[in-house]
């Protein structure tokens, strides 16, 4: 496939990601459903093909690859996509294997091939697998919402796999054209300053982060744990949760630090703390809808007690802070100026350092599909980002029927999978506990 002229440069936060993709530190975000037909279609070339060719023309961002990701990345369009070359059919069922399986392979950027892949499983369920520097994971709800919608108007049909790419296709604009994450000086300054503060000045210094960052990249080996709770159980733990004027993100943020605090390893008397980051969309902000392709987000950091007791106090005052930081945010992203590009640099720094983060939530919500023919069900959302970033992810999603799978992922670089699957088992037993008190 041979690319044509630049699109644009890629902007601050897609360079991170792009970077981080170059150097193995990440691989993809997955996004999956389960697809049923009321008709008894399957999904097979003639079904899909002809609903991934509208799919394309809706999002541009499935249409262009990277170029010098070692320097200045920029995006490129590519003349056309062939759809057999990304597809794969497979027999395998095992969906949270298939999930590990796509977190552990990265693009191959150095072809010019598009930035995603989508593996059909034996049952129906679509794994839609795309490098972060094109999409969050909105972006990855929004193109399965898009197949769902052109499944529905789409009829079978064979035709050529190749689906020849528009001239006139353009991408959304950067973040930081998209809305102002530009920094206050406070923000800045204060973040200079930690970087010369002694490290037992900081917040940091007392959060236990599991295992430091490793001294050399490693293979990139995620781990994949999938806890779902079922519609029934979602409606009256969101119910008791807006009794106590709490979110089910924030809820949920509380139950893990209660749940990681009964099970962390016996450390010095230094570790007093967790730090955590929770993923907030900027496209409110950027005034752009959930149903386009594009990286829009944010974190809010916070480094609560070790605290084995669950409160619902503290989750609705932790609701009150997520909402207080949809705007403030902003500056969290604003601040990868002071990388000044430099972000080969600025991720060998973290090599054998201390972890940034315990834990990450991020949570794509409820989706809500159209009606008609097809429909979707076992919602699945992952992230890889194992070897610097948090050292353990929970990646939450609703499907229309009202269930909620949550994807723990790691690294055993990052932190023992025994543990993991313990704070797993008890996190399950504790929203059970939490949702019929």
């Amino acid at each position: 496939m041979a690319s044509s002229p630049t699109l644009r440069k890629a902007g601050i936060l897609e360079c991170f990601h792009i970077v981080r993709h170059y150097l193995e530190l990440d691989s993809c975000v997955v996004v999956g459903a389960k697809f049923a037909s009321l008709d008894g279609l399957n999904l097979t070339p003639e079904t899909l093909f002809p609903a991934l060719r509208v799919v394309l023309l809706k999002h541009p961002a499935l249409c262009v690859t990277v170029e010098d990701e070692d320097g200045k990345p920029a995006f490129v369009r590519l003349d056309n996509v062939d759809l057999s070359h990304v597809v794969r059919f497979s027999d395998a069922d095992d969906v949270e294997l298939a999930i590990q399986r796509q977190l552990s392979t990265r693009f191959d950027t150095s072809s010019r091939v598009p930035l995603w892949r989508l593996e059909v499983l034996g049952d129906r369920t679509v794994l839609f697998a795309f490098h972060h520097g094109i999409g969050d994971g909105l972006s990855g709800v929004a193109v399965q919402l898009a197949l769902l919608d052109a499944l529905q108007k789409a009829q079978p049909h064979s035709d050529s796999s190749v689906v020849e790419v528009p001239k006139t296709i353009e991408l959304l604009p950067p973040l930081e054209v998209a809305t102002n994450i530009r920094p206050s000086v406070f923000k800045v300054l204060s973040t200079v300053l930690g970087l010369f503060l002694p490290a037992s000045f900081t917040r940091a210094h007392s959060a236990w982060t599991c295992n430091p960052v490793p001294a050399t990249i490693p293979r990139l080996e995620p781990r994949v744990k999938l806890v779902t709770f079922g519609s029934t159980e979602m409606t009256a733990f969101t119910k008791v949760c807006r009794s106590h004027n709490a979110t089910v993100t924030s809820a949920f943020y509380v139950l893990a630090v209660a749940t990681l605090s009964q099970i962390v390893p016996p450390a010095s008397k230094q570790h007093k703390k967790l730090c955590v980051t929770v993923a907030i969309s900027l496209r409110g902000p950027a005034n752009t809808p959930a149903d386009c392709m594009c990286d829009y987000v944010s974190a809010h950091k916070s480094y609560p007690a070790i605290n084995k007791k669950f409160n619902w106090s503290a989750a609705a005052s932790y609701a009150s802070e997520l909402k207080k930081q949809r705007l403030a945010v902003r500056q969290e992203a604003g601040l990868l100026h002071l990388v000044f590009g430099d972000y080969i640099g600025f991720f060998k720094g973290q090599l054998g350092r201390k972890r940034g983060a315990t834990f990450e939530i991020s949570n794509a919500g409820r989706v809500q599909p159209s009606e008609g023919r097809w429909r979707v069900e076992d919602m699945v959302f992952a992230q890889c980002n194992v070897t610097v970033g948090s050292a353990i992810s929970l990646s939450i999603i609703g499907d229309p029927t009202g269930a909620v799978t949550i994807a723990f992922t790691w690294a055993e670089t990052a932190v023992d999978s025994v543990l993991v699957e313990a704070f797993a088992a008890q996190f399950f037993e504790g929203f059970q506990a939490l949702a019929y008190p």
